[in-house]
C-alpha cells in the first residue's frame, strides 16, 4: 500500500465502532465491495459486513462513518476490492482511508431498572408512548404491518405479519415459551428489502424485550434460538443485524430511543421516535410496530404489581 497511497485521494473517518477499529489491528486483511447507496457502502471483509456510513446518518454496529455526505457520487463500485495493511484500508484504485481524525463510538450498556415497572408513574409513562406509538404507525402506510393494497404477494405477507405478531404477544403473555423459537423463526426473512419486515420488528421488539433486568429477560435463549434456527432465510445484511441484536447491540438512534423509555425521558422522546421512522423505506416503521408491542407487554407485566 505505501506505493500506491500517492495516487489515492483520502476518505476521512469521524467516528466508528470498535468492532470497526478492531479491523486495523489485524495484520492483513481483504475485501470487496459489495453494495453501494447513497448513504452506505457495505463491505464484505473476513466474511463479514462492515459498512461506510455517510456522515449524516447516526453511529451503527461494524460501521464508520465518512466525512462525505453522499457516498454513491465517489465513484466506487460493487466488487472493488479492500485491502488493509499497516493500519490503513485502501478501496479499489482510487482512494485511501484515514482514521487520523477518527473518534471511536462506543455501543452504550442499557439496562432497565426491574423495581421502576411497578410504579404507576412508570406504568403511566408506558400507556403514554403505547397511545402515542399506535397514533404514529396508524398514519403510515410504508409497513407491510398496515399494508391496505392489493398486491396479492404484500397482503400475504401482511396477513402473516399480523398472526404472528399477535402469536407472538400472547405467548408471552401466557408465558407458554415451548413454542416461542418457532414463532421467532417465522419472523425471519418475512418480507422484502434489504431488511424484511419481520426481521425489523423483531430488532425493535428485541431493543427492549431483552434488555438486561427485564421482567421477561429469561425467554432471550427462545430468541436466540427462534432467529438462529431462520437466520440463513434472510438477507445478509439483515442477519448481520439480528445477530448484533441479539448481542444488544444497535444504532445510535435506537440506543438513544431505549435509553430514554428505560429513563423515562420525554424531553426528546417525539424526535427520536421520529429518528427511527425514518430509517429506510419501511425499516423504521417495521421497529417501531416492535417497539410498540414490547412497551404493551412491559405495561402488562408491571400492571399487576403497581403500588
Amino acid at each position: 500500500m505505501k506505493n500506491t497511497t500517492s495516487h489515492r485521494q483520502i476518505l476521512y473517518g469521524l467516528t466508528a465502532d470498535t468492532h470497526f477499529f478492531n479491523l486495523l489491528n489485524q495484520p492483513q486483511l481483504s475485501g470487496k465491495i459489495d453494495q453501494v447507496f447513497n448513504k452506505a457502502i457495505n463491505i464484505v471483509i473476513d466474511n463479514q459486513i462492515f459498512t461506510l456510513l455517510s456522515s449524516q446518518l447516526d453511529n451503527a454496529p461494524n460501521s464508520c462513518r465518512l466525512l462525505n455526505k453522499n457516498l454513491s457520487t465517489l465513484g466506487i463500485e460493487s466488487s472493488d476490492d479492500c485491502q488493509i495493511l499497516n493500519g490503513k484500508m485502501s478501496i479499489g484504485s482510487n482512494y485511501w482511508l484515514s482514521f487520523s481524525l477518527c473518534e471511536v463510538w462506543q455501543q452504550p450498556v442499557i439496562y432497565f431498572t426491574h423495581d421502576k415497572n411497578s410504579k404507576a408513574c412508570y406504568q403511566s409513562f408506558l400507556l403514554k408512548q403505547i397511545n402515542r406509538l399506535d397514533s404514529i404507525l396508524a398514519e403510515g402506510t410504508s409497513s407491510l404491518f398496515n399494508y391496505q393494497g392489493d398486491n396479492l404477494f404484500y397482503l400475504a405477507a401482511a396477513e402473516k405479519l399480523n398472526q404472528l405478531r399477535r402469536c407472538l404477544v400472547v405467548l408471552l403473555q401466557e408465558k407458554q415459551y415451548q413454542n416461542l423459537a418457532d414463532v421467532i423463526r417465522q419472523f425471519v426473512g418475512l418480507g422484502i428489502g434489504l431488511t424484511p419486515s419481520g426481521d425489523d420488528y423483531l430488532v425493535g421488539f428485541m431493543a427492549f424485550m431483552l434488555l438486561k433486568h427485564h421482567p421477561v429477560d429469561m425467554v432471550y435463549p427462545h430468541f436466540y434460538q427462534g432467529v438462529m434456527q431462520g437466520i440463513e432465510n434472510t438477507t445478509p445484511v439483515s442477519a448481520i443485524t439480528l445477530e448484533k441484536a441479539l448481542a444488544h447491540e444497535y444504532r445510535e438512534n435506537m440506543c438513544q430511543l431505549i435509553q430514554a423509555l428505560v429513563d423515562a425521558d420525554e424531553s426528546k422522546i417525539n424526535l427520536q421516535f421520529l429518528n427511527i421512522l425514518n430509517i429506510g423505506s419501511s425499516s423504521g416503521s417495521d421497529m417501531l410496530f416492535g417497539i410498540r408491542d414490547a412497551l404493551y407487554l412491559t405495561h402488562y407485566f408491571g400492571e399487576r404489581y403497581v403500588d
